[in-house]
């Protein structure tokens, strides 16, 4: 599967979130459009240093999903990680508009912290341990998945 092309392309981030509309209906799950930006941008904060988090993932499956990550296989649709809790969570911020404009900034952000940083290494939840490399394949991954949700972009086979 192809994904969503954000590395390196904000202006692309940009072009296709102004698309999206606060009562945008998703094709699965039970979050709303201003949700679905936030929770994209709890995980950047996540990979651009902003936050910290423990890996929930028992290391015996790391590799695996490690595995998965690096693939080509897309994020399953209602997936929910035991971490995140079944309700959506309240809106953080004041409308949709505001909350894109915080996730741009945490995705500039991101490509500042990994610029020349590819020997470290950040904590994901789910994923472990990963490098600049895999944290793109993340967000590659999750931002194509719920872009689909929403119907931003369809399916990139």
């Amino acid at each position: 599967m192809e994904f969503f092309p954000w590395i390196n392309n904000i202006e692309k981030l940009k072009e296709t979130l102004a698309q999206l509309e606060a009562k945008a209906p998703a094709l699965w799950g039970k979050m709303d459009a201003q949700q679905m930006v936030e929770h994209l941008n709890l995980v950047l904060e996540i990979s651009n240093g902003t936050l910290d988090v423990v890996i929930y993932t028992p290391e015996k499956y790391i590799e695996k999903s490690q595995a998965f990550l690096m693939s080509q296989e897309p994020l399953p649709r209602n997936f929910v990680a035991k971490f995140i809790p079944e309700e959506p969570i309240t809106h953080k911020n004041a409308d949709l508009k505001s909350a894109v404009e915080v996730f741009l900034n945490s995705a500039e952000k991101h490509q500042k912290y990994w610029h020349e940083k590819d020997a470290e290494n950040r904590n994901h939840p789910v994923f472990g341990n990963l490098n600049k490399t895999m944290w793109d394949c993340v967000h590659n991954k999750h931002i194509t998945h719920h872009f689909i949700q929403f119907s931003l972009i369809e399916a990139l086979n």
